[in-house]
């Protein structure tokens, strides 16, 4: 089973601001994209997507940007996977909604025991929170280029406005 590039971003996004918690900082979408090297309209509708269901609070305007609505210990991957993929079926067989065409349906046991196994693989994450999901969070705040030496944002600017 992999993730989609979408859950991935959405857990990035998660961990960089579960690192900036502590210090109360509120973070913009171009710190988190100029950490980790993702387009910025990437991560528009991701963060978007994280307020809507109440992962995360933003904020509008100049010193706008995004906190985690609630402490890490307190979110769960689990929940945070289910919001971000859309489609945990791992064969055909399993969504209900597209036709499969597998003539041993009626009579195929695999679709229990991969069920099985995705149950196992959300319950692990269910019992992971986002603070677990980082080991060290210092070196991961060095490692995203925050703290006392946060890395410059750069500002593109039009040709009308130089």
């Amino acid at each position: 089973m992999r993730l989609t590039v979408y859950t991935d971003y959405t857990l990035r996004v998660m961990m960089y601001l579960a690192v900036a918690w502590p210090s109360g900082r509120v973070v913009t979408i171009d710190a988190i994209a100029g950490a980790y090297g993702i387009s910025r309209s990437h991560l528009t509708k991701i963060v978007h997507d994280l307020g809507l269901n109440g992962f995360i609070v933003t904020t509008r305007g100049r010193a706008g940007g995004a906190t985690l609505a609630r402490p890490p210990n307190e979110i769960s991957i689990g929940d945070i996977v289910r919001m971000a993929e859309k489609d945990f079926a791992v064969v055909a067989c399993h969504d209900t909604a597209v036709p499969h065409g597998c003539q041993i349906f009626p009579a195929c046991n695999l679709k229990r025991g991969l069920a099985r196994a995705v149950d196992a693989f959300m319950a692990e994450l269910d019992a992971m929170t986002l603070q677990d999901a980082i080991t060290v969070p210092t070196v991961a705040a060095s490692l995203l280029g925050m703290g006392a030496k946060e890395r410059p944002v750069k500002v593109m600017r039009s040709a009308r406005n130089s």
